[in-house]
């Protein structure tokens, strides 16, 4: 019941107002029980002012009461005298009081008490990295000597994925997570050997360390092999077809505790690969930068003395710089460190990336019927990643695409190198035409195009880029556009080295991209290619580059030379890197049980310290279909005992010495043999001139056809 003089509410059998002191009557019927009108009285917000009504949908009282207006204005607000209002007043001063003492004394505790704590999640799969090549061991050790502040950084890592730990302590018969110690290593839990490739195993990680050792940052470092957005990342040793997909590593991360109101500081890959726009804007939602590389890793990887660096004031920004330079200055000294790449890229800013690719992905896509050989030798000229195994992953460098498309879409890629250069926010590299971020873009692997193009719709990445590669991979694989001969057109050479080829107009509007190759012609009239490059010139319609009189020669402890062949892998700032196909063998006592045969390709740097060439290292030759995560090791050649470099002699005449351009092989393997520990060396040396050379252009169409010239004898 309400008091009709003063509108206070007052108990049931109250016989006199408690406000107002006036006597109570029976009001049930006219009295302030209409919730809507009782709020139009004066002071109604001083009776209820500690309550918030602003949620309360007012308007649901649909009772219909009637009232005397003149209570409403004759409504007067608590009076000073009323004892029993002052004493709830004054109690709940009191109790307010000393809840903010309280609040006030502890707000170190609720608020700060994780002030500058971080904790940093390394998801380490060990795979053959460390099984073979003690590559995760040598990272942990240099993890635990890293001098990082461990009462400010918790450093926890997770194992698993690997046949053979070599690290003491960890076991490859279980997976677990460790704390990282000034002493070491403290295993805090272990589980059954599970899948590393699956979702819910990487949630379990994220969630075990938030509950676990809380703190006012988070970042996530994912360990191992990687391939990309297509091949995703983490290869498994005892699940070898089941890596981390990009929609299963997004899975983990949705839903793990980590997400848009409480991000990762960072996502790193210390992985091949990975610095892509499609990886970016799948982590965007859960981590503020993303730290990557775009080319395959050295055996290596990061360099972990960044952590010594970290402390309370660091900024995400200043820890991800750090990473990159400590990164670059690691292989900088480092012959094998020649074709390195590592971005700091800040994912609020993918949005607008894929905003602006659209734009100009939608217009190109207008015209991409007219205009596809132009796009497709745009694609095929821009610098490539990955270049190290049996798979083609497809991978370009975005900035240096668009730098290659016609001039008639020159506003749209302004617009969208400016965002380029807004989303990569520092980064380091020795690599030409490579600028922070790549993007897939399909040319080269055609045979596993139909089911990359299947999961690539499902990223639901730049609606409109994706379908114009969708159409362009239709193109790519439909009826072949072009039928060229060119067994016919015979190069020239001068005195000078110079060699060059003239070819239809059609085959100049429509090639995508050329190379030459030298071959050596033998005794049993086969063809041994010796060098293969691709500086070559376009004027008009020939075909022009200026042949080297330098090989590539092999010469074991003896002193014996020979020569074998050389293919330009990559261009860098100052170098240039050649793969040479070969072999690495090594035994125990038990021959028949321990021989390991291992197919590589060596690598052979040319820089301005080292004109004549100087061993970088070798590269496992990937074969497995079952799983085409790229190689993140640089072997160290003198783990194994014997080295092979394998020359292979091709038929390019038939019997009828009439020209064939489908050459077949001999089925004779010659080359080159050393026992390592032995010594040998690898030099650019002058050609044998009692040899006979011939040269030839190799020229593919807009969809990847190869076509090759007549050949011309060189160097006489």
């Amino acid at each position: 019941m309400f008091c009709k003089k003063c509108g206070a509410e007052a108990l049931k059998n109250d016989k006199f107002c408690n406000n107002c002191g006036c006597k109570l009557e029976n009001q049930s019927n006219n009295g302030f029980q209409d919730f809507n009108e009782l709020k139009k009285a004066d002071n109604f917000n001083a009776l209820v002012m500690p309550i918030n009504y602003s949620n309360i949908d007012i308007t649901k009282n649909t009772q219909n009461t009637n009232y005397d207006t003149n209570y409403v204005s004759n409504y007067r607000p608590l009076k000073s005298n009323n004892r029993l209002a002052k004493l709830f007043i004054t109690l709940g001063s009191i109790c307010c009081f000393i809840s903010l003492i309280i609040l006030f004394l502890n707000s170190n505790i609720l608020f700060n008490s994780y002030s500058g704590k971080r904790t940093i999640m390394i998801y380490m799969v060990g795979s053959d990295l460390e099984s073979k090549y003690y590559s995760a061991s040598a990272d942990i050790n240099e993890i635990v000597n890293s001098n990082a502040d461990f009462e400010n950084i918790n450093l926890l890592i997770y194992t698993g994925g690997t046949k053979n730990w070599h690290y003491e302590g960890i076991s490859s018969d279980e997976n677990a997570i460790y704390k990282v110690t000034g002493d070491g290593l403290e295993k805090l839990i272990s589980y059954s050997k599970k899948a590393i490739g699956n979702a819910s195993t990487l949630t379990e990680f994220l969630d075990y360390a938030y509950d676990n050792y809380k703190s006012e940052k988070y970042s996530l470092i994912l360990w191992d092999h990687g391939g990309g957005p297509i091949y995703g990342y983490g290869y498994d040793e005892y699940n070898v077809s089941n890596s981390l997909t990009l929609l299963e590593l997004k899975t983990a991360l949705k839903n793990s505790v980590f997400g848009v109101n409480n991000k990762l500081e960072f996502i790193g890959f210390d992985a091949c690969l990975m610095a892509t726009a499609e990886i970016a804007y799948v982590v965007s939602d859960y981590a503020d930068y993303m730290i990557a590389s775009q080319e395959v890793e050295p055996g290596f990887g990061w360099d972990y003395v960044f952590l010594k660096n970290i402390n309370k004031s660091s900024t995400t920004y200043d820890i991800g710089k750090d990473i990159v330079d400590s990164y670059f200055e690691y292989y900088s000294d480092k012959i094998s460190g020649k074709g390195i790449s590592l971005s700091l890229i800040k994912l609020n800013k993918i949005d607008l990336l894929e905003q602006k690719l659209d734009l100009l992905f939608e217009s190109i896509d207008e015209d991409l019927v007219i205009n596809f050989s132009e796009i497709s030798r745009s694609r095929s000229n821009s610098k490539t990643f990955g270049k190290v195994s049996a798979t083609s992953y497809d991978l370009v460098d975005l900035y240096d695409l668009v730098d290659q498309l016609p001039e008639k879409y020159y506003d749209k890629v302004n617009s969208l190198k400016s965002a380029i250069e807004d989303l990569v926010v520092y980064q380091k590299t020795d690599l030409l035409d490579t600028n922070g971020i790549s993007i897939y873009f399909p040319y080269d692997n055609k045979k596993q195009l139909k089911e990359i193009m299947y999961l690539y719709k499902n990223f639901n990445f730049a609606d409109e880029y994706t379908d114009f590669i969708d159409n362009f991979a239709y193109e790519l694989l439909g009826e072949r556009l072009y039928n060229w001969r060119l067994e016919g057109n015979i190069p020239v050479t001068n005195n000078e080295g110079v060699i060059s080829v003239d070819v239809p107009q059609e085959v100049i509007e429509n090639y995508s991209k050329a190379s030459y190759i030298i071959f050596e012609k033998t005794n049993t009239g086969y063809y041994i290619p010796r060098f293969k490059g691709t500086d070559i010139e376009v004027n008009g319609t020939t075909l022009t580059t200026t042949l080297s009189k330098k090989g590539l020669v092999a010469t074991n402890s003896d002193g014996d030379e020979i020569y074998i062949s050389a293919l330009e892998s990559e261009k860098g700032v100052d170098y240039t890197k050649y793969i040479i196909p070969g072999t690495l063998q090594r035994w125990s006592d038990d021959f028949l049980n321990d021989f390991e045969m291992l197919p590589v390709y060596l690598q052979v740097i040319v820089d301005e310290e080292n004109p004549n060439g100087k061993i970088a290292g070798a590269i496992e030759a990937v074969v497995n279909e079952e799983n085409s995560v790229s190689p993140k090791v640089a072997i160290d050649i003198n783990d194994w005992k014997i080295i092979q470099l394998l020359n292979y002699e091709y038929m390019i005449f038939d019997d009828s010495g009439i020209y064939s351009t489908d050459w077949s092989s001999s089925g004779v393997i010659t080359g080159f043999e050393a026992e390592i520990y032995k010594g040998f060396s690898i030099e650019f040396k002058d050609l044998d001139i009692s040899k006979d050379y011939y040269a030839l252009f190799r020229i593919a169409d807009s969809q990847g056809n190869v076509y090759t010239t007549n050949v011309v004898k060189v160097f006489d």
